[in-house]
């Protein structure tokens, strides 16, 4: 993606391009329940956090990620770090919500990276925080457990936090999630101090 320095960001027509989206069979359908949503938030923010793809109706219905369910972990941490979630920018690898809840297909990681590419390209962050695998590979492949590291991001450097996704976590003892919302709370803290 070339730089325009004459151009603003159209944040409309990206969401627009999003909600029209017919890329992959049977997703953004509503009669299977697979309907997808832009990123949210602070569109100058300094952490953009990525997840894996929407969750269902409850992000469905109010257009954010995150919106409930495993989304509770990623609130206490906003919570901790004194931050409203709007705050920050909220997005996924994947825009629409897979059926069944499944694991995103290859083709749909494909097919939406261009999205999120132009989010990261005009938000500029300092800091992202990838929720989970599909969001770790949008930057490595071979990142195989938690960790953080720099990267070039469109001539702008990066940290990025690798994070297990916070549905895995909703499933392990309380003083693992009490770590992991800790956590995530001080690396917010940290950019937004």
């Amino acid at each position: 993606m070339h730089r325009n320095m004459n151009s603003k960001p159209d944040w409309q027509r990206h969401e627009s391009d999003i909600k029209s989206c017919t890329k992959c069979p049977g997703m953004n359908c509503p009669d299977l329940g697979t309907l997808n949503a832009p990123g949210y938030g602070n569109k100058n923010s300094r952490i953009v956090l990525i997840g894996q793809s929407l969750c269902g109706k409850p992000c469905i219905d109010s257009q954010i990620p995150f919106t409930g369910g495993s989304g509770r972990l990623l609130d206490q941490a906003f919570s901790k770090a004194s931050v409203l979630k709007k705050e920050l920018f909220i997005t996924n690898v994947v825009k629409c919500h897979p059926v069944g809840n499944r694991k995103s297909k290859k083709h749909e990681v494909n097919n939406c990276t261009p999205y999120l590419k132009r989010e990261l390209f005009w938000i500029s962050p300092k800091v992202v925080v990838c929720l989970g695998k599909d969001a770790w590979n949008y930057f490595s492949q071979s990142v195989v457990k938690p960790s953080s590291k720099d990267f070039e991001l469109e001539n702008n450097q990066v940290t990025v936090h690798f994070v297990y996704h916070p549905s895995y976590i909703m499933k392990q003892p309380k003083h693992v999630r009490e770590k992991y919302i800790d956590n995530l709370s001080k690396i917010i803290q940290s950019e937004m101090a």
